[in-house]
């Protein structure tokens, strides 16, 4: 019989493996040597050619998504290596 203790445990590794499998399913940006945001020439490692490109498409994506136009940007999700 199991104890409250395990039972949480359980529901917290399942919520957990829940959320990893929703952020898979999330389209991630690519590098295609063009800033995301004012398409600037950069390298091609790169998304967005300094921070304030960032911090702008950031702020942009979030009023998208309190307005629900949630898919005018062509991603919702980078990987800021």
């Amino acid at each position: 019989m199991s104890d409250i203790a395990d039972r949480a445990i359980w529901r917290i590794e399942k919520d957990v493996h829940s959320a990893i499998a929703h952020v898979r399913k999330q389209p991630m940006l690519e590098c295609d040597g063009r800033c995301h945001f004012c398409d600037e020439a950069i390298a091609h490692a790169l998304l967005f050619c300094n921070v304030d490109c960032r911090d702008d498409y950031d702020k942009e994506l979030a009023v998208l998504w309190r307005t629900g136009r949630r898919h005018s940007l062509r991603c919702i999700k980078y990987d800021l290596t």
